[in-house]
């Protein structure tokens, strides 16, 4: 599952290592702002949601009822296809760090499908309302979902 590791486990430049190990993995802006959106249309939510099974995995936004789960991706660090940038220096570690992230977030996305659950993907680029939306619809559809198998077993 895993590529191949480069010669170094962590960038060349350590400057760049410590800034990089001392950002922020939760509740960057562009979650809070998708947190905030979801909040103003009336959507309750856990954030952080650790998944039963799947250890050292969290979902940034979790509708653990409803089986939703919403990721959002930095650019940068998932590889945006229309954002992602790659640095000049040390490129082929970052490429091999990049593709590992991206690896780790198809297996994330195949044990949570496995569990039955929907997991939506949210670019830090995205507008925080329309995909407030996009969640919102999600959550309706797996409502409605909820209730049909309710209905069915009632019968």
């Amino acid at each position: 599952m895993h590529a191949p590791e480069p010669a170094r486990d962590k960038p060349a430049d350590p400057k760049v290592s410590t800034r990089y190990s001392n950002l922020s993995r939760r509740d960057t802006s562009p979650e809070m702002e998708l947190r905030r959106a979801l909040w103003r249309i009336g959507l309750r939510y856990r954030v952080q949601y650790k998944v039963p099974g799947i250890p050292r995995r969290k979902v940034d936004i979790a509708f653990p009822g409803k089986k939703v789960a919403v990721q959002v991706d930095g650019c940068f660090w998932h590889g945006c296809p229309e954002h992602g940038t790659m640095p000049g220096r040390n490129s082929e570690w970052w490429r091999w760090k990049i593709a590992r992230n991206q690896a780790r977030d198809r297996d994330t996305d195949e044990k949570l499908n496995a569990l039955g659950w929907t997991v939506i993907h949210i670019w830090e680029h995205e507008d925080s309302d329309d995909a407030a939306g996009l969640v919102a619809h999600a959550v309706t559809a797996a409502t409605k979902d909820h209730q049909r198998s309710a209905e069915a077993r009632a019968e």
